[in-house]
């Protein structure tokens, strides 16, 4: 129904998001920004644009599988030290690039497994985060962007992460973040931070695959749009929530995406990892 709301109302999405950024929100910065590193060309990809962020004083959050994390782990190691914080993003590598192509395909989904694999690939790569920083995780993001969405996946989920430590989660659509609130807290106490959509179609996710790298992709030129529709709520001073992701290798040469997201440095938050000092509630 969420869906179809939206498609049909495109508008209520913005409204929705800036009437709980009025009544919750108690900072200017409700920006989130965040990198799914998802295989290896990723990880220098990664550090070269966190040294950028760094320079114009922002952070930002790097989803890794573990298995990826433990071999590019000297790369990654310094991202840490200049403004990085990792996100659990299981542990197998769950995406491969077509040596033909050049396109990204898929190697491993939660949604295709038992649920005790997923639930195990979640605790190696909480254990891979804790033995190389010597931290353990209390964020996670499901792999493969809302393929791990229904109702009793998210029960499911949620329940398990919150044994295990969980107190942030940023693995659902759009769509929740209009149903739910674009920060919301669960009756378990868990914080999930829905992914962004479109101002144009919200149910678009606000991501570097579905506008630069897939098949079918919208282009760069709209997701440069896109960009300028966001910043322009803010520097009309209306600060929506907004969390958006993007493969490193997608965007690190591009010069202009990369300067659009350094504007949104005042209003960038330093983190999920640091949410508590937004003090947002339901």
């Amino acid at each position: 129904m969420g869906k179809l709301v939206l498609r049909l109302l495109p508008g209520l999405y913005l409204r929705r998001h800036l009437q709980w950024a009025q009544s919750h929100a108690r900072s200017d910065q409700t920006f989130f920004l965040t990198f799914d590193c998802d295989t290896g060309r990723d990880a220098k990809a990664a550090l070269k644009i966190q040294h950028r962020l760094h320079q114009a004083g922002m952070r930002a959050g790097y989803a890794i599988p573990g298995e990826l994390l433990r071999h590019h782990w000297s790369d990654y190691q310094k991202l840490l030290t200049i403004g990085g914080y990792l996100i659990n993003h299981g542990y197998r590598e769950h995406a491969a690039i077509d040596s033909v192509s050049g396109q990204l395909y898929s190697t491993f989904s939660y949604r295709d497994v038992d649920d005790e694999v997923w639930q195990q690939d979640i605790i190696d790569g909480h254990n891979t985060i804790t033995e190389l920083t010597g931290h353990a995780p209390s964020i996670f993001r499901t792999p493969h962007f809302g393929e791990f969405n229904t109702p009793e996946q998210l029960r499911k989920l949620y329940s398990f992460l919150v044994k295990n430590g969980y107190k942030f989660s940023s693995s659902t659509t759009p769509v929740f973040g209009f149903l739910n609130g674009p920060v919301h807290t669960l009756p378990n106490g868990l914080i999930e931070f829905p992914l962004s959509g479109s101002l144009q179609k919200p149910t678009q996710l606000i991501d570097s695959w579905g506008y630069i790298a897939a098949p079918d992709a919208l282009g760069r030129a709209d997701l440069i749009t896109e960009l300028e529709r966001h910043f322009e709520q803010y520097s009309l001073g209306k600060n929506p929530i907004t969390n958006i992701y993007f493969d490193p290798a997608d965007i690190v040469d591009d010069e202009e995406v990369l300067e659009l997201l350094v504007r949104f440095k005042p209003y960038c938050h330093p983190g999920y990892d640091r949410y508590f000092g937004l003090e947002m509630s339901n």
